[in-house]
């Protein structure tokens, strides 16, 4: 039978998570996950560097966590970085849980060490029983393919090397070479939703199936291979059918998405990193028809459009615009939507950049100054809600000179009497 040391070596070269003899930042709490994974990379040549987080939730036993794992460190000799959170006032700011503000802090502070450590990634001690918990957990909330797989070996530059391994067989590791460890008590408490998973169903499902827990491991390394080519598939649909534009909106094809066999898919993928929900997505397959019904989700919006679904760019930047007064003799007039050519002497003070406001009118160009609703004229330009909503206009106090890139005003046209002109580019 293969031991715990020789089945994470072989784990770690299957996956490619670390190059031999690389230095790792190991999240080291003193529990028996994590110093398991510390002295197993120790074990296989690696250079490990131990970050210790204290979040002061427990009292005593944070403290005397934080001086097993300095003494642990002192006797192996690694190198060890400390950190103490204020964990509690960090949730009540950001309005979240204990246990989401913990996972927060502890991830933004290893990603800081990094490249201050010159470690190539970060360790942490997640085994195969903790995913086979997060994949029950994810499936009774309600998921996907994604959710079911649960943890993935690597995710950016955070490496779990354990997943290969079960708890007993951890603990069957620290006994065979006499190291101990220190146990958080609350792991014992039937009090969060993962611990009832782990003291209760857990053992119930393994009294109704002995084999329980090593086929849920095997169906998530199936679901794990289905998700590969899922994300290929997802990929070419994707191309076929989202366009990200320049001015960062995204664009969701409708006729494609419908010809596709799993419209909501496509919509899951490109929706739901933003903050849209299934419900919201189910609604915009069924409005497809209603032009004009918009979605809101986390500040960002998506339009149901003639032809698209779109969704708003997270930043509407303003254009950079230069301006360049040249005498009329000296014109060579470029017919460009990012020019403009106005008379000088016509406007009354310095331009302005701002988006419309509901009323605006101007006097569009070849219309005799006669004057025009704003929206009327962008609505006549096809444009959808979020180009009429931040459509940059050029203004000379509160008449608009030119609707960038579209139409300037009849007002401040160049005629016969003019002899300087203001040249605008964009």
């Amino acid at each position: 039978m293969q031991g715990a040391l020789e089945k994470v070596r072989n784990y770690i070269r299957q996956h490619h998570l670390l190059e031999e003899g690389a230095r790792v930042l190991v999240g080291l709490s003193g529990g028996p996950d994590s110093v398991c994974l510390a002295r197993i990379l120790d074990s296989l040549g690696y250079g490990v560097v131990a970050v210790h987080c204290n979040f002061h939730l427990r009292g005593d036993e944070s403290q005397r966590d934080e001086q097993f794992v300095a003494s642990l460190c002192l006797q192996m000799g690694w190198e060890l970085h400390r950190v103490d959170f204020d964990t509690q006032t960090y949730a009540q700011h950001r309005k979240i849980s204990i246990e989401m503000a913990a996972r927060e802090l502890r991830y933004e502070h290893f990603r800081s060490l990094l490249h201050d450590t010159q470690a190539c990634a970060v360790a942490v001690g997640h085994h195969q029983d903790d995913n086979i918990e997060t994949l029950l957990l994810n499936a009774v909330r309600g998921t996907g393919i994604r959710g079911l797989c649960g943890m993935q070996p690597r995710n950016n530059d955070v490496v779990r090397p354990l997943l290969c391994l079960t708890r007993q067989e951890i603990l069957a590791h620290l006994a065979d070479i006499q190291q101990d460890f220190v146990t958080d008590h609350t792991n014992l408490e039937d009090a969060y939703a993962r611990n009832k998973v782990r003291l209760d169903v857990l053992p119930l499902l393994e009294h109704i199936n002995p084999g329980a827990m090593k086929n849920l491991a095997s169906t998530q390394e199936n679901l794990a291979e289905v998700m590969k080519v899922y994300q290929q598939a997802m990929q070419q649909a994707l191309a076929e059918c989202v366009e990200q534009r320049a001015n960062g909106e995204i664009y969701i094809h409708i006729a494609k998405l419908q010809s596709h066999p799993s419209p909501i898919s496509i919509l899951h993928e490109t929706l739901s990193p933003l903050g849209f929900n299934k419900a919201q997505m189910e609604d915009m397959l069924h409005t497809l028809h209603e032009s004009g019904k918009v979605f809101t989700a986390e500040g960002r919006r998506a339009l149901v459009d003639r032809q698209h679904i779109i969704v708003e760019a997270a930043h509407y930047p303003m254009p950079a615009i230069h301006q360049e007064v040249v005498d009329v003799q000296d014109l060579h007039m470029q017919k460009d939507s990012s020019h403009a050519y106005l008379d000088a002497d016509k406007l009354h003070g310095e331009l302005t950049l701002r988006t419309p406001r509901t009323g605006d009118t101007f006097a569009p160009f070849g219309m005799g100054g006669k004057r025009k609703l704003l929206s009327d004229f962008l609505t006549d330009q096809k444009l959808t809600l979020f180009e009429k909503e931040h459509q940059p206009l050029l203004m000379d106090g509160n008449e608009i000179v030119w609707v960038v890139g579209r139409r300037s005003s009849e007002l401040y046209r160049v005629d016969e009497h003019t002899k300087r002109v203001l040249h605008i580019t964009v």
